[in-house]
């Protein structure tokens, strides 16, 4: 539980500082080379949920992202034999769920309206603006995905009436041993 709070704080507080550092440092849409040819940052408000999505129905991704957070939180709290991978999964959804959701409470532009800082542009590609929040999420649900497809997907199955799985500590099919 300590290792998932220091990654969610360290997320939440880079994710903030990369922020603060760009709004002070960078004008409104303003592009600053930072690989060239690769990546630059370009300080963008994005007034919606993930790459400006349900921008004029913000309540829906506002209440959808806490009780994302509030299952994410119970997870990392209750499960006390959780896989590390999964630990990192949920800390890292987490961290970057913090670090837009402070983002949409308590950033306002001149006409009063929330906002996220996005500013991660790839010139490589023609791709949406991003922030490193953005990046903790994505990152959060491929290893997710990954330790469901590899991990939860191949646990053996239990049968619903007594909660085994009909083998033995051998792996043996214990039905089949009397006949």
């Amino acid at each position: 539980m300590i290792a998932s709070l220091l990654m969610i704080i360290g997320i939440v507080g880079l994710d903030q500082l990369t922020k603060w550092l760009v709004v002070s440092n960078i004008e409104l849409y303003e592009e600053v080379p930072f690989i060239n040819g690769f990546v630059c940052w370009t300080y963008t408000q994005n007034k919606g949920a993930a790459f400006g999505m349900l921008a004029d129905n913000k309540w829906v991704y506002m209440i959808f992202s806490l009780v994302a957070l509030g299952v994410i939180g119970y997870m990392l709290v209750h499960d006390k034999k959780k896989h590390k991978l999964l630990t990192v999964a949920l800390s890292f959804l987490a961290g970057g769920g913090i670090g837009n959701m402070i983002d949409r409470l308590f950033r306002f532009n001149e006409a009063g309206e929330n906002f996220v800082v996005d500013f991660i542009k790839t010139q490589f590609v023609d791709f949406a603006i991003f922030n490193v929040a953005d990046s903790f999420i994505t990152i959060g649900a491929i290893l997710l995905a990954i330790y469901v497809i590899f991990f939860e997907m191949r646990k053996p199955k239990h049968d619903e009436n007594n909660g085994e799985d009909g083998g033995d500590e051998n792996g043996q099919d214990t039905e089949l041993q009397g006949e």
